[in-house]
């Protein structure tokens, strides 16, 4: 049949939506989407943030914040009235802007180089929610202080803020993780699971996603790239203290935490070199892609 004969919906049906003219990343099926075309795809069509905006992932993540917050604001000593303030704010805060971010990450659960797709998320969507997240508790207890109850000297506030940024650089690439694996997705026709089958696989997402820093730089020290293993090693050090170091303003939180990354990050490395040596002699090894 010549091409010119078939119905217009028949061609529509055949034709696989490229990056530039589809409205929804979700409906792009070309089997390489590189980074930068994520990028135009989202100048082009930035409501599809919005009609994709991902409810799981703001419902998980203000749960797990407001937490988070009467956590350190209880060890900080505060009253009770000041400690649901800052959790009222954070859980409203959290919800709003979880969704947005959760759209966005999905928009580049398939973009390659994975690095390229693993840095972007972890730098502009933890600057851009704690750039909001700062400014609205800041608000709250600078300029609303009469209204809704504040600490004195904001000490709670900013030991949250630290912690809390380094909290967000993991999680988002734990959902950048677990949406390339189909979970936590939104709006992505049958490939969405329903929040329960979401729960259910969570464990081993998260064992996976914890195992795959160890995984790796063991096997740079199989395979004998031994400089690989020492700057995978350096760099996440350097992250951590970077992160808590800069956003908490103290020198000590930047060095100490750095040092406490290593050791954990170089335990995490012989224990899971060691079990992968042990699997390896009883066969029982199997090939996983991390």
């Amino acid at each position: 049949m010549d091409r010119e004969t078939v119905p217009p919906m028949a061609i529509s049906d055949e034709i696989h939506h490229s990056i530039a003219d589809a409205d929804d990343m979700e409906e792009v099926w070309e089997d390489r989407i590189y980074v930068s075309d994520v990028f135009r795809n989202l100048i082009r069509h930035p409501f599809q943030l919005v009609s994709r905006w991902n409810w799981k992932a703001a419902f998980l993540g203000a749960i797990v914040r407001a937490s988070f917050y009467y956590t350190i604001y209880q060890a900080s000593r505060e009253n009770w009235l000041v400690t649901l303030t800052a959790v009222g704010v954070e859980l409203v805060f959290r919800f709003l802007t979880t969704g947005l971010a959760g759209a966005v990450v999905q928009s580049f659960r398939r973009a390659t180089p994975f690095w390229q797709a693993n840095i972007i998320v972890s730098i502009l969507l933890p600057a851009f929610s704690h750039s909001v997240e700062f400014l609205t508790h800041y608000a709250q207890e600078r300029y609303f202080f009469d209204i809704f109850a504040s600490s004195q000297d904001g000490l709670a506030r900013q030991r949250a803020f630290a912690i809390s940024v380094l909290f967000s650089v993991i999680s988002v690439l734990f959902n950048l993780f677990a949406m390339r694996h189909g979970v936590l997705l939104v709006g992505a026709a049958g490939e969405t699971p329903s929040l329960k089958d979401d729960l259910k696989r969570m464990p081993r997402m998260i064992g996976e996603f914890t195992a795959y820093l160890p995984v790796l730089i063991s096997k740079y020290l199989e395979s004998g790239k031994l400089l690989n293993a020492f700057l995978a090693v350096l760099a996440f050090g350097l992250a951590v203290g970077s992160i808590l170091g800069t956003f908490r303003g103290v020198w000590n939180w930047a060095y100490r935490s750095a040092i406490g990354a290593w050791v954990f990050l170089i335990v995490s490395v012989l224990i899971t070199w060691v079990i992968r040596l042990i699997l390896r002699r009883k066969g029982k090894m199997y090939r996983k892609r991390y």
